[in-house]
């Protein structure tokens, strides 16, 4: 499971502030329900996904398990002055509502199985399903091989399932914008999955950054983030989908 910390929260907001990334999914996932009224962003982080969201929904509420994620959230919230966002503490699969949503988003949220578990239980409307469509860690210096379930993984599963789903591709840039070369070398430290035992210096990570002129953010590592967006409807998850997977 993703751990946050101060410095992880703060790398990240640099990047969901200064990219399109979430606006663009929020677009996108508009396009997937659009008379839902009640959208629910399971996992959200620091809830840049929900915020984009309800600049195009009634109601969202966004829910994540850490306390550092949850006071970010709740702290963008407050400075966009908005006030159709929900930001719940706490495990989305002990958090279910009164009357289930029209739609939920899943967004690097964990196996199918337990989305599978938690849309089936809580939606009565569209599950959005977003997951990595790569195999290489992206932020490592050497060449890692990621075990995570990527889109492919979870297209198969579904397949399996018998549950019927669409499918879009996409590759936006969502790159990291740096404040120094000292948080370029933190930014790997903390990011990167390379074995050994060779601290990671400004002078190794230098090479795959760009400079920008910018003098709050002088340095930029340029990042395509390769996504693969599922959509189903939770009336077609079968009683006996786990037997099938």
């Amino acid at each position: 499971m993703f751990r946050w910390n101060d410095e992880m929260v703060r790398l990240m907001a640099d990047a969901s502030e200064r990219t399109d990334y979430y606006v663009n999914l929020a677009r996108r996932m508009e396009g997937y329900f659009p008379e839902a009224r009640r959208v629910c962003d399971a996992g959200c982080g620091l809830g840049y996904l929900a915020c984009a969201l309800a600049e195009r929904v009634p109601e969202v509420t966004a829910v994540d398990c850490s306390p550092e994620a949850y006071r970010a959230l709740c702290a963008l919230v407050r400075r966009r002055g908005l006030t159709n966002v929900t930001p719940l503490l706490g495990d989305a699969a002990a958090l279910a509502p009164g009357t289930p949503y029209d739609a939920m988003v899943f967004s690097f949220f964990g196996q199918l199985r337990e989305i599978l578990a938690i849309a089936r239980a809580q939606c009565r409307g569209t599950a959005v399903i977003v997951k990595k469509n790569y195999r290489q860690h992206r932020f490592s210096l050497g060449r890692v091989p990621l075990s995570d379930e990527t889109a492919d993984d979870a297209a198969d599963a579904l397949l399996r399932a018998g549950i019927a789903f669409s499918r879009e591709d996409d590759e936006p840039e969502m790159g990291q914008p740096l404040r120094s070369l000292d948080d370029a070398a933190l930014f790997f430290r903390l990011y990167s999955r390379d074995e050994g035992t060779d601290p990671v210096t400004p002078e190794a990570v230098r090479a795959r950054l760009t400079q920008t002129g910018d003098a709050e953010f002088p340095y930029y590592l340029p990042q395509k983030k390769a996504v693969g967006l599922l959509r189903i409807e939770t009336a077609d998850i079968p009683p006996d989908w786990e037997e099938r997977l």
